[in-house]
């Protein structure tokens, strides 16, 4: 191994760990509010036939 490759690698690791640390929980709320869309969506179309009637 060339000298500095360690370093490199543990900075790029550290780079990628810090990244995921604030994508992922943005991430997760999105689909949060994904699914709670979809579930609205749903109401409101089960409230449209009714009234329809």
């Amino acid at each position: 191994m060339q000298p500095g490759t360690f370093e490199l690698l543990s900075l790029i690791f550290i780079f990628l760990s810090l990244q995921a640390w604030w994508i992922i929980p943005i991430v997760v709320k999105n689909n949060k509010l994904n699914n709670r869309g979809k579930d609205i969506r749903e109401e409101i179309k089960q409230l449209e036939k009714l009234y329809k009637k």
